[in-house]
């Protein structure tokens, strides 16, 4: 008997090996596939830092992410967070703001930017759709997430080498220096820019349905718009902000049929009433965009766009505030990085604006 047993232990003790080798050789071979594979991410590195307390923070798509920078308010001690990224949708706000809802304090403020695409998917093409699905499962517990599988968590997530395909050969690539926030805002490129002739001369109609929002205030620092934009910046400078402008208007309005789905203002709505769950006081806002992404955008959907925010924000008794077309911002470019984001500098006079002129977060900073 005992010699019978020796051949079986033997066997599972060099199974057990083969296992424990295997396992050791895919972790290794996953750590060098990730250093060296081109998908950055230094954007949701940041999630790494979410303060254990939060008082004010933004939710929203890049244009969120790009316009709020409270550097200024951490400076004076406050816990301030951005969980805005790349077309994050209003479901994912939500699966965000239901994961760290506990963290959030009584009477604390949270900024839900609405953009012309909110109400719709602005990412269409499939692989992107899969790639801001994937993106999630770093972000959130698998019972936040909305869109969770435990095969993708795995393949895509837990051992990314098992999915890479031919990016396999990425191992033999020198590793990749990822780059920062700061630099992924500077470095928005697309497609439509390389032919800034294809944007056809239309007139910007006049926003429709403005309400709150573009009001200023004696503490607020002041820009003046420039009267002529090519003096300032130069010829090339305003085609350039022509192309872009036009790319981002292709990419948000361009082959959809239905720029108002019911289930993307359901989402909204389960925010705000999660804020309100939590005694955390919602506001609504659109940030800034250049009247060269705004020129293209018609009136008609204006006027749908900014009722529908309107019932809402009645409906559950909030503000919205539209900076959309603010003067102090429509051709200033030195605030931009491209048609409709704000750079560094936009988003550190944006969010010093705020602090001057909306109610809720100025009434919020006089006792904190």
């Amino acid at each position: 008997m005992d010699s019978d047993k020796k051949p079986m232990k033997s066997f599972l003790v060099k199974s057990v090996l083969a296992v424990c080798i295997t396992l050791f050789c895919l972790f290794y071979l996953d750590i060098m596939y990730e250093q060296k594979s081109d998908n950055p991410i230094a954007e949701i590195n940041a999630f790494n830092f979410v303060p254990e307390t939060i008082q004010i923070a933004n939710f929203g798509s890049s244009h969120g992410q790009c316009a709020f920078d409270w550097s200024a308010l951490k400076d004076r001690g406050l816990k301030c967070f951005n969980f805005a990224l790349t077309s994050q949708s209003f479901e994912y706000d939500y699966a965000l703001l239901n994961m760290h809802k506990d963290a959030f304090t009584e009477g604390s403020i949270a900024f839900i930017p609405v953009s012309y695409f909110s109400f719709n998917r602005e990412a269409t093409d499939p692989n992107d759709i899969e790639a801001i699905s994937i993106r999630y499962y770093r972000l959130l517990s698998p019972q936040y997430n909305p869109d969770y599988s435990l095969y993708k968590d795995l393949v895509a997530v837990r051992f990314p080498i098992l999915s890479a395909g031919d990016g396999i050969f990425d191992l033999f690539k020198p590793p990749i220096s990822f780059p920062s926030l700061s630099d992924n805002r500077q470095n928005i490129v697309y497609a439509a820019e390389a032919s800034p002739d294809a944007a056809p001369g239309t007139e910007a109609p006049a926003a429709e349905g403005e309400l709150q929002g573009e009001g200023e205030s004696s503490d607020t620092p002041q820009a003046p718009a420039p009267e002529n934009p090519e003096q300032i910046y130069g010829a090339e400078k305003v085609q350039e902000f022509e192309a872009k402008g036009y790319a981002r208007y292709q990419r948000h309005f361009e082959g959809k049929t239905d720029y108002f789905e019911e289930d993307k203002e359901q989402d909204l709505r389960n925010i705000i009433e999660l804020c309100k769950e939590r005694n955390i006081t919602p506001i609504l806002v659109t940030t800034p965009y250049t009247q060269y992404y705004n020129q293209y955008v018609s009136a008609d959907f204006l006027y749908e766009f900014y009722s529908k925010i309107q019932d809402i924000a009645v409906e559950y008794n909030i503000t919205y505030y539209d900076y959309s077309h603010d003067e102090r911002y429509q051709t200033n470019l030195q605030y931009f990085g491209d048609a409709d984001h704000l750079n560094e500098e936009g988003a550190v006079y944006f969010t010093e604006m705020l602090t001057n002129e909306i109610p809720e977060l100025k009434a919020y900073l006089e006792t904190h």
